[in-house]
């Protein structure tokens, strides 16, 4: 009767380990050489996909390809909605795509794709940059950000050190002065850098194309928002670039690089009518927005810097005839002190001789001194 009774009970529980199994047919390809790699590790993570704030990771196991670089056999995948493989290579992590799991179905695949690296960055290429521009407020602008990158080789780029900004580099994005990056997306964010002049991403560049978001707001007190950008290195320029800014009444936009290419419509969670702006082949990016608040040239701002350099020119050349006796009056207690010096000198060592030509252009120094003084 026992027997019976731990038969059961192992069988009930072969019976639920399999229910959550699942049939995994796993293929790891060196893209590069195209060719199969044999007895190499890679993981399996099971993960919750609707997590608020990303996916939940609820387990991982790690297995081996076989001598023909593949794998089959059974992932224990209780209480996971979906899958995804993870694996290392040359000291980059790929990733697989989210698999969601269904309901009756037990045989799921994956093919793994994995790169050589190189730092020559000859094969990388920014191919679009779109710019959507708002005016938020009277001071504010609200950017959203598009590139689209390309690594036309079979190889992935893991960047370059950079000498003056410190850090590995592989994608340095230009942004305009005075930025305020609120969101990116697109590469990992634990890589990503900032600095004044744009964001630097460690981020591999795997062959083929890929694209990066950003959000960020341009702040400006004087009603003058200077957009221009200024890319890195030779190979840094935008095969193309697309602006486009929102119609707002009043505002005006301006561009000495870009050229003026129409009106454009947008609906849904970007809306309204915006200018376009184009241009090709560009290495640096010359764009600036003026808000209502904006004058000419002569708006509060202005007029503020100009009355101080009015009020402190005033009051030198009022004070200039003070400033200028301050000064002389200094230098001639300088002189008498000097003089006084080289007579206790000469006294003491019977170097009267020695030291009267220098007392004489002292002295005559001092009387030149008096004499402005006294006129």
């Amino acid at each position: 009767m026992r027997k019976k009774i731990v038969f059961i009970t192992f069988s009930l529980l072969l019976i639920a380990a399999n229910a959550f199994a699942l049939s995994l047919n796993v293929s790891v390809t060196n893209a590069t050489k195209g060719k199969k790699l044999p007895g190499y590790p890679f993981k399996i993570v099971v993960v919750n996909p609707e997590k608020a704030d990303g996916l939940e990771v609820l387990k991982e196991d790690e297995f081996m390809t076989g001598p023909a670089g593949t794998f089959n056999g059974d992932v224990d995948v209780s209480s996971g909605k979906a899958i995804m493989g993870e694996i290392n290579y040359r000291g980059v992590v790929y990733y697989s795509p989210l698999i969601d799991l269904e309901e009756g179905r037990k045989d799921y695949k994956i093919d793994f794709n994995v790169y050589e690296i190189t730092d020559d960055e000859k094969n990388i290429e920014v191919l679009q940059r779109t710019m959507k521009i708002m005016p938020y407020d009277a001071k504010t602008l609200l950017v959203y950000d598009t590139l689209t990158i390309e690594n036309n080789s079979r190889l992935t780029y893991v960047g370059k050190y950079n000498e003056e900004s410190k850090v590995t580099q592989a994608l340095f994005i230009p942004l305009p002065r005075g930025y305020s990056l609120m969101n990116i997306r697109g590469v990992d964010r634990e890589g990503i850098y900032t600095f004044a002049g744009g964001v630097v991403s460690r981020s591999e560049i795997f062959p083929g194309k890929s694209t990066v978001f950003l959000n960020y707001f341009i702040k400006s007190d004087i009603g003058i928002f200077d957009m221009s950008m200024q890319g890195e290195g030779a190979g840094s320029s935008v095969k193309k670039i697309s602006v486009f800014f929102q119609n707002k009444e009043n505002w005006k936009a301006e561009s000495s690089t870009l050229k003026h290419a129409g009106e454009r419509q947008f609906e849904g969670g970007v809306y309204g009518t915006f200018h376009v702006w184009e241009g090709r082949e560009l290495h640096r990016i010359k764009f600036k927005v003026l808000s209502p608040s904006y004058r000419g040239g002569f708006n509060l701002w202005y007029i503020s810097i100009l009355s101080a350099m009015i009020i402190s020119l005033g009051g030198l050349l009022i004070l200039k005839d003070r400033i200028y006796r301050w000064y002389m009056v200094k230098e001639k207690r300088s002189l008498e002190k000097t003089l006084q010096s080289l007579g206790r000198e000469a006294d003491k060592e019977d170097l009267s001789g020695y030291y009267k030509p220098f007392r004489n252009v002292l002295e005559s120094r001092k009387r030149e001194i008096e004499e402005r003084l006294g006129s």
